[in-house]
C-alpha cells in the first residue's frame, strides 16, 4: 500500500503542473499581454500565430517578432501535519522566470500565407522556503516545468470576409520535481529520504482557426481557435538520495519509491477560444473573448518504473478536474498613427478541486489587470506590457491520497513584464 500511495502522489503531482488557470500560459506578445489576450479578431501581428493564426492573411511581406515575458510570483501554502495535527505555512522563494517567443510569417500570394511560431504554453517553477521540516514537502518542495511549442502554419483567405488557418504543434517538455518521504510518525523528516523525478518528451497536436469580418457589419469581427488534445509521453528517472529503494522506516519490507528509470503518459485536453471585436472609431478598438478548456476529458495519468523486477506496478492515477473558462477584455487606442496605448482585464477560473489540493498549484481563481503601449513604424515595431495577477485564497483539503489533510492557499500574486520587437521586410 505504501508503494501505491507514494507512486500515486508522484503521478498526481506531475499532472497538476499542466492544467488551467495556474500554469497555462497566455503571454504570447507585448500587445497580447497588454490587452489581456483579447487580440483574436482585431489587428494582425506575427504573434497572431499563437492567438489566432487566421489573422496572418492580413499581413503583407515577411514579418518577424521576437520577445520575452519576465514573470515573478509569490504564494503561500498552509498544510496540517497528519500526525501532529498542527498547521504550518511556507512561502515560495522569490524567483524570476523568462518566457521567450519568436514568430515569422510570410505572404506567399494574395490568398495564402505561411508562419512558424515558437512559444511556451505551459510553465511552472518554484521552491518553498525552509522546507526541510515542512509536512508539505511530502508532496513536493521544489518543481520546474518548461515547455516550448513549435507551430508551422498555413493560412488561407477564402474571400474578403473569411480567413482560415491550420497548424501542427510540436511541444517539448522538461520536468523536474523534488520531494521527501515522511514516515508515519511525528516530525520524522529524514534528510536522506528525498527523491527527484525528472522527465522529458516531445508531443504532437494541431489547431484550426478562423477570422470572419462580415460586410454587413463593418465595425464587427469574430475570431475562433480550436486546439486538439495532446498526448504527452515522458521518459526519465526517479533518483533517490540513497541511490536505492526507500522503504518505510516503520516496516522496512514496504517499498516507498525506488531509484529507477521511469516513464509516464498524460493527455492534455482540447480547448476552444473565441473573440468578438468592435471598431468603435478609426483609432479605438475593443474586444471581448472567452477560452474554454475541457479538463473533464482528462481522467488519469499512467506512470511506471522502467528498471528492476517485472512486478513493479503500473499506476493509474484518476483525476477529477473541472472544465474551466477564461474571460478577457481588451482595448487599444491610437494616440498617433504610430503610437498606441492599451489595457486589459482577465478573469481566469481555476480548475482546482478544493478537496484535492497540493503544494504545486497554490492559487485559486485569478484576476489580471494589464496596461501597455506600442510603436509601429514602416519597418520596426515595439510593444511593452505590464500585468499584475491577483489570486483568490482557497481553503480545502488535500486528496484522499494524501490523507485529506486541511490546506489553504493565500497571498497569491504575480507580476509580468513583456517586451516584443518586430521587423517587416
Amino acid at each position: 500500500m505504501k508503494k501505491l500511495f507514494v507512486a500515486a502522489i508522484l503521478c498526481g503531482l506531475l499532472t497538476d503542473l499542466s492544467y488551467g488557470a495556474g500554469f497555462a500560459l497566455y503571454e504570447f506578445s507585448g500587445r497580447s499581454t497588454a490587452m489581456g489576450g483579447a487580440v483574436m479578431a482585431n489587428k494582425a501581428e506575427a504573434a497572431s500565430l499563437a492567438t489566432n493564426p487566421a489573422l496572418i492573411t492580413e499581413l503583407d511581406g515577411t514579418n518577424i517578432q521576437l520577445g520575452a515575458t519576465v514573470v515573478t510570483a509569490h504564494a503561500e501554502t498552509t498544510i496540517e501535519n497528519a500526525y501532529t495535527h498542527t498547521s504550518a505555512s511556507r512561502s515560495l522563494e522569490r524567483d524570476v522566470w523568462m518566457l521567450p517567443n519568436l514568430y515569422v510569417t510570410h505572404k506567399w500570394s494574395d490568398d495564402i500565407s505561411f508562419g512558424l511560431g515558437a512559444f511556451s504554453r505551459y510553465g511552472l517553477g518554484g521552491t518553498y522556503k525552509d522546507n526541510g521540516n515542512w509536512y508539505g514537502s511530502n508532496l513536493a518542495y521544489k518543481v520546474k516545468l518548461e515547455t516550448f511549442s513549435f507551430t508551422p502554419t498555413i493560412a488561407i483567405k477564402a474571400n474578403e470576409q473569411l480567413s482560415m488557418a491550420m497548424g501542427l504543434e510540436a511541444m517539448t517538455i522538461d520536468f523536474t520535481q523534488n520531494s521527501r518521504y515522511v514516515a508515519d510518525a511525528p516530525y520524522s523528516f529524514i534528510p536522506n529520504n528525498s527523491y527527484e523525478i525528472h522527465g522529458t518528451g516531445v508531443s504532437w497536436g494541431g489547431n484550426f482557426s478562423l477570422l470572419y469580418r462580415p460586410e454587413w457589419a463593418e465595425k464587427w469581427s469574430i475570431g475562433a481557435l480550436y486546439r486538439s488534445k495532446v498526448k504527452q509521453n515522458l521518459d526519465g528517472y526517479i533518483h533517490t538520495s540513497t541511490g536505492k529503494t526507500i522503504t518505510d522506516v516503520n516496516d522496512p519490507t514496504q517499498e516507498i519509491v525506488r531509484n529507477s528509470g521511469a516513464a509516464g503518459a498524460i493527455n492534455l485536453p482540447d480547448s476552444i477560444s473565441t473573440g468578438i471585436s468592435f471598431q468603435a472609431t478609426d483609432d479605438w478598438v475593443l474586444e471581448a473573448g472567452i477560452v474554454g478548456t475541457f479538463w473533464s476529458s482528462y481522467d488519469q495519468i499512467i506512470i511506471e518504473y522502467t528498471e528492476g523486477d517485472e512486478q513493479a506496478p503500473t499506476i493509474h492515477n484518476r483525476k477529477e478536474y473541472k472544465d474551466t473558462y477564461r474571460l478577457n477584455f481588451g482595448t487599444e487606442y491610437m494616440l498617433t498613427p504610430v503610437w498606441a496605448v492599451r489595457a486589459g482585464y482577465v478573469f481566469d477560473k481555476s480548475p482546482i478541486d478544493k478537496h484535492a489540493m497540493d503544494t504545486l498549484v497554490p492559487v485559486d481563481d485569478r484576476h489580471i489587470a494589464s496596461v501597455g503601449f506600442g510603436y509601429k513604424g514602416e519597418t520596426w515595431s515595439a510593444d511593452f506590457a505590464y500585468a499584475h495577477i491577483f489570486a483568490r485564497d482557497l481553503t480545502g483539503t488535500s486528496s484522499h491520497q494524501f490523507d485529506n489533510v486541511p490546506m489553504k492557499y493565500s497571498n497569491g500574486r504575480s507580476d509580468m513584464f513583456a517586451l516584443t520587437v518586430g521587423y517587416k521586410f
